[in-house]
This record gives C-alpha cells, structure tokens and sequence, in this order.
C-alpha cells in the first residue's frame, strides 16, 4: 500500500498544473498506508489499496473542508464525513481534497480561488464540474477513485468529459452529513472510477453503512428496454458524436435490447426547466446554513455568499432573498412531482427499465469566460447540463459510461437514467454496456494517452 502512494504522489507532481487538487497530505497517506500494511491481508479491508480523492464540499478530517470558497478556507472539521469515513475503515487511504467549482454551483470547475481544473486528456479543455477535480484526479492516474457530489451533472458531466464511469445513486441511498449541501431534495455523493467494477466496490462499502443494501440486479442486456429520445437529447450533436452514439446502441441491440426512440411525454422537459433554479435557489442557503450551524461555525450563508469569487456564482447566490421565494418554492415542489408522475407513467406504459441519452450534447469545450462573455458561458453551462437535468431532479440513479472518443479525440460518454431504488440494476445494466462495448472494440483511454504536465 505504501508504495502504491508514493506512486500516486508522483503521479500528482507529474501532472499538479491540472489543478485537480486543493490540498494533499502525501505524509499523512503514508503513514495510514504503512498501517495498513502492518496489517496484512484481511477480508474486513475490502479496500486495501485504493488511493482516493474526496471532494473539497466533503468533511474529511486532517483537511479543511473549504467547497472551493474563499469563506471557508480555514474551516476544518474534525470529523469525516460518513461516507468517507466507513471507506477509510474499509480500507481506502485518503490522499489529498479536489478542486470544484465554487460551492458546487456550476459545470466548468473553474475555480476563482484554485484554479481552473485542467482536462487530462486535453489539457486545453474543462474538465466538467462541478466535481472536476475528482475526475482530473482519476483520468490522470493519480488515484484509483475518488468521491464527488452531484445536484444536477456535476459527477456524471466531468466523468464523461474525461473518459471515465460516474454514479449517482438515489438520493438517500447514501447519507450525506458533513457534505456542503446544495439542495437537499437533489444532492447525493457519487464515486468516480476508471470502471464499473471499482465503482460497484465502493458503493457496497457507502450504501451497507446507509443502511440501504442491494437488492436484486437486472439479469443483463437481453430483454432490457431503454427508452432513446431523440427530440432536445441529441439536438446539437456533431456528426461523428452522433455516429458515435448510434454505434452503441446497436451493439446494445445486438446484444438483446431493445432501444425504444419514444420522445418524453409532452410537457416534461419545460416542467423541468421551470422548476429547476426556484428549488435551488431555495434551498441553497438554507442547506448551507444548516451545514454550518452543525459544525457550530459563527458563519452563515450571507457570509460566505459575501465573498464569493467566481462572478457566475456569486450571480446566483447574492439574489437568493425576496418576498415570493416562499411561493415559487412551493410551486416548483409542485411541478417536480408532476414531472415525477409523468416520467415514471412514461416508463410504465412502455414497459421500460429506464431512459439513454449522451450524457452531454458535446465534448470537453474549452474554457468560457464569463467576464468576457456572460451569454456565451450561460450557453454552454445550459447545454453541457441539458441532459442530465430532470433525473437529478427527480433524484434518480444515473450512471455515465465512457463510450468512445470523436471531435478532437476528446471522451464521449452515455448516460444510464434508471427510477429511484433501482440502483443495484442500473449498475448491473452499465457493467453489461461496458462489456459490450468492450466487445464491440471500443476500450477506454488509459492516463497515460492524454499530454503530461
């Protein structure tokens, strides 16, 4: 176990103007590592040599928990978090905290305090957010996974911008005290990993201390229903990102499913968008007071709202007051679940297991910047979180899968959008798509095709 450190402290040095980092405690790490060692094997170490990252909006004790903001750079919490903590005892050494975009709210990982997370692949490009840095971490080879949070595609949009699986479970599947909460009705801690597989270990590691275990897993492809609509989720598509797509859908039917090209039912997608940014902008500062208050922090959500540094989200979270928030809150709780209703009659009625779409629209862009051009770094936040929108707001499971390269060589990935309680089939599902597409001739990028900084 030391040794696989010392290997990803090298890795990190090798490739640190990637940013993917906020802070690192390779002393630390050693040591744990050496302990673990001292132990040798054993079956209550299902974890025992996997080097992970954990976002900077998760408590992780030895290091400040700071969610990419200027107020909370010294704010250290003594505790891990539960999820982190259950892995740590599993096993896993933790080696340093990552980059993200501000306080989770945005998809470029654009860091006004750390940096912008660099893509590994490219290094030219984003690497997505908001868990950037977790997902530059892994596509480099610099840990074996690493734990993000989504709210809306901030673990499924970096992990398919940089070639690599990204899982959300549903929401409540794993706890998420000591996590800088966004949104309540949406957040969850998601791992990103390099394969189905090591995503599949984790998660029984979190979910058996969430007191939610597996249930029964889909038997495979044969007989599995997806629905692919093509109205909005495939609009903007270049022509081999398309042709990329298709392939893959194919290979799915030749393998025994049936791809079903039903669009939504009509209404869904403008409810999602109509009621999307009231529940945000509700909860926002509410659940970072009540993180705040539990760590007995003198700090409140208007004081770091006050210091914020990125002008994208301090565009958001300086107007979240007024006198109607109240009633568009509660309109919006209202149209969710009506959007809960239609989707899940949706599936019902075609007897599907669940929906596949491009996770983005588009591969990594390069950077926007949102001084320069506010409209252009809007455009690209909308279509860039397009896709994944109405299963984060429904708190669905949802998996993206690397899924080939095309434009520039850059990742691809596709997204697995199962209903809520299904998670143990939706990762059953996605292992049967990675083999399948490994069949078809199609493997991931390994880190080291992507240019060393």
């Amino acid at each position: 176990m030391v040794e696989q450190v010392r290997r990803s402290a090298g890795a990190e040095l090798r490739h640190r103007r990637l940013s993917a980092f906020t802070q690192l405690d390779t002393a630390a790490a050693l040591d744990a590592a050496a302990r673990l060692d001292d132990q040798g094997d054993s079956p209550e170490l299902p974890l025992r040599g996997v080097v992970l990252a954990v976002k900077d909006n998760i408590d992780t004790a030895g290091f400040a928990t700071t969610a990419g903001t200027p107020a909370l750079r010294e704010h250290r919490p003594l505790l891990d978090a539960p999820a982190v903590r259950v892995l740590r005892e599993a096993g896993a050494v933790v080696l340093g905290k990552t980059n993200m975009h501000e306080l989770a709210l945005g998809v470029t990982s654009d860091n006004a305090t750390f940096g912008l997370v660099r893509n590994p692949v490219r290094p030219d490009r984003i690497a997505g957010g908001s868990s950037g840095g977790s997902a530059a971490a892994v596509a480099a080879g610099v840990v074996t996974a690493a734990l993000g949070t989504e709210t809306g595609c901030s673990v499924r949009l970096p992990a398919a911008l940089c070639g690599l699986v990204g899982f959300r479970p549903t929401v409540g599947a794993y706890r998420v005290e000591g996590v800088v909460t966004v949104s309540w009705t949406r957040d969850t801690i998601g791992v990103l990993a390099r394969s189905v597989d090591d995503v599949r270990v984790l998660d029984r590691v979190i979910r058996s201390s969430a007191g939610t275990p597996e249930v029964s897993r889909h038997p495979g492809l044969r007989g599995l229903r997806l629905a692919s609509p093509r109205t909005t989720f495939r609009q903007g598509m270049t022509t081999a990102l398309r042709a990329v797509f298709e392939a893959r859908l194919t290979a799915l039917e030749e393998a025994g499913a049936r791809i079903v090209e039903s669009d939504l039912p009509a209404g869904a997608w403008e409810v999602s968008g109509e009621c999307g940014l009231p529940i945000l902008l509700y909860e926002t500062s509410r659940g970072v007071d009540r993180y705040l208050a539990a760590h007995a922090t003198s700090l409140r959500f208007h004081d770091v709202a006050a210091r914020v540094a990125a002008p994208d989200v301090a565009g958001l979270v300086r107007g979240l007051s007024g006198g109607d928030i109240e009633d568009a809150y509660a309109a919006a709780l209202d149209q969710r679940a009506h959007l809960g209703c239609l989707l899940r009659g949706f599936l019902e009625d075609q007897r599907l297991d669940g929906i596949i779409v491009p996770t983005s629209p588009i591969p990594a862009p390069r950077p926007a910047v949102f001084d320069e051009s506010a409209d252009r770094y809007w455009a690209t936040f909308r279509t860039l979180a397009r896709n994944t929108h109405a299963s984060s707001l429904l708190g669905w499971p949802a998996v993206s899968l690397p899924a080939g390269r095309a434009d520039e060589g850059l990742p691809f990935g596709i997204d697995l959008q199962f209903p809520p309680g299904t998670d143990s089939a939706l990762l059953s599902v996605a292992r049967a798509c990675e083999e399948t597409w490994r069949d078809a001739g199609w493997r991931p990028p390994t880190h080291d095709e992507g240019e060393e900084w």
